[in-house]
């Protein structure tokens, strides 16, 4: 019979503080490997893929300093707190999302329709390609392991992100591979569905932060869970 190990909130903290760093390093170094590789192969999509990276990197820079601010206690101007501060940054993010997608569509169908843009090294950028895909599935495997380790549901919450972050890798990578072969458009189609993946990330992560602003409920599901949970309490007279 297996039990749970109890795992210490110092060493679970710790643990997440060095995962988080990881990923950092990681997606950092894997952004510029792909945007100085994507200039010189003249890949869009790889370029594309970075920015899709490099949106990752901004969003935890920009929550932790939010972090920072939303720790603050309660205050004259702010008798509620100061927890707001995270989810205004993190609409911030994504109206930047939104319109970084945009512009690789848009950029995308132009070049397009200028054919002479089109040159593009397909070979070196499919195997940067694949050096993104295994570097974010090592990325998935590790803070996997250490989510449950540590028995962390924020850890496993970023590793499963870093899995599907490698699903835009593996779109370039079968658009360059296709282009390879002869489908001149592939690389740019390949940069239009990244552009309408990071466009709709923006959308969704706008959605839940207005409707975090407007106080929105919690779900069907949770408030009768809750509602059972104190239903089921010993000594409840009323509820």
């Amino acid at each position: 019979m297996s039990t749970k190990i109890r795992v210490d909130k110092g060493e679970r903290s710790k643990a997440a503080n060095s995962t988080s760093f990881i990923s950092i390093l990681i997606n950092g170094l894997l952004a510029a490997l792909q945007i100085v590789f994507g200039l010189i192969t003249q890949s869009y999509s790889l370029i594309a893929d970075a920015v899709h990276t490099l949106s990752d990197l901004l969003s935890d820079f920009v929550v932790l300093i939010a972090n920072r601010f939303a720790k603050e206690k309660a205050d004259a101007g702010h008798p509620y707190g100061h927890f707001r501060f995270e989810t205004i940054a993190v609409l911030i993010i994504a109206v930047l999302l939104i319109v970084v997608g945009l512009e690789i569509i848009t950029t995308s169908v132009g070049r397009i329709q200028n054919p002479a843009t089109m040159e593009v090294n397909a070979g070196l950028a499919f195997f940067i390609a694949l050096i993104a895909i295994l570097a974010k599935e090592l990325l998935y495997r590790y803070m996997a392991k250490v989510a449950k380790r540590v028995d962390s549901t924020i850890i496993m919450a970023n590793a499963l992100h870093a899995r599907s972050d490698a699903i835009s890798s593996l779109v370039v990578a079968v658009g360059l591979a296709a282009h390879f072969f002869g489908l001149s458009y592939a690389d740019l189609v390949a940069s239009m569905i990244v552009g309408a993946m990071i466009a709709y990330m923006g959308v969704k992560m706008a959605w839940n932060s207005l409707m975090d602003l407007a106080d929105r409920s919690v779900d069907k599901v949770t408030l009768d869970s809750i509602t059972n949970a104190i239903r089921d309490t010993p000594g409840l007279v009323d509820f």
